[in-house]
């Protein structure tokens, strides 16, 4: 009968250790001393969706008009395409105020080739054509960051604050020189090669919002981002007709990034 008593005891005693030990790491607050760093860096991966937006010209308003007799090559339809980079950058951070920051994240953003514009001629109407061109980007943007104070979250103290990012970008694509090509659905080239239609700096504003996690020895920090480019792209070329149709070209971005800080 003690015998069992002894070890009711002792695990009674040994829940309580257990139970304090949880309690007192739920107390634990992770990075204490994060809020007096002067700077800190880290890295970001994430993903990337762009897509161009333009105003069509008054020549193509002129031929898709219903009296239109024009060249039976003249384009009809013209619309952008989405399309996906991988990101992968770096990340550094200068604390102005407790509550305001200055931060650069130098990205390169990875694609390989992209369809940039479907369209169709009025020669074969029901056949949508693609331009097809190489990308590789190098994303330069400069942001402030207002942050909120720290607050606790999941049972933790003090673990998460909310941001605000609100800045430019500078952009240079180092394969906007490479020649395109345009292809059917099949996925056959119709024409190729294609020049340079797209110019390889750009410009913008960049609007965004994190959460940032408090972790025992590192910050995470999701964030999304909408990036708005400034600056036409748009190149006529008076051989390859095609953005010939286009008045206005500027490319836009929605970032989803993932940051790791120390």
């Amino acid at each position: 009968m003690q015998y069992l008593l002894r070890n009711k005891i002792s695990y009674l005693f040994i829940s309580l250790c257990i139970s304090s030990a949880a309690l007192a790491q739920r107390d634990e607050v992770f990075q204490p001393n994060h809020d007096d760093l002067p700077y800190y860096f880290g890295m970001s991966i994430g993903f990337s969706n762009n897509y161009l937006a333009f105003n069509r010209a008054n020549r193509f308003l002129a031929t898709v008009s219903p009296t239109s007799s024009g060249d039976p090559k003249s384009i009809i339809e013209i619309n952008p395409i989405n399309n996906l980079y991988y990101n992968l950058g770096l990340v550094g951070t200068l604390r102005i105020t407790k509550h305001v920051l200055l931060r650069a994240n130098p990205t390169l953003l990875i694609i390989g080739t992209k369809n940039v514009i479907d369209f169709k001629i009025k020669q074969t109407p029901t056949i949508s054509q693609k331009l097809n061109v190489s990308s590789s980007i190098i994303h330069l943007p400069v942001a402030f960051k207002f942050q909120s104070d720290r607050y606790n979250g999941f049972r933790y103290a003090n673990l998460m604050r909310h941001y605000l990012l609100v800045g430019g970008k500078f952009d240079f694509d180092l394969a906007s020189n490479k020649a395109g090509k345009i292809s059917s659905p099949t996925g056959a080239t119709v024409t190729g090669p294609y020049p340079s239609v797209l110019s390889g700096t750009d410009m913008g504003a960049e609007i965004g919002v994190g959460l940032s996690f408090y972790l025992r020895y590192a910050t995470i920090s999701p964030e999304v981002k909408l990036s708005y480019g400034l600056k036409d792209l748009h190149q006529l070329n008076s051989i390859y007709p095609l953005m010939n149709n286009l008045d206005k070209v500027t490319s836009n971005f929605v970032y989803f990034t993932i940051h790791i800080e120390n």
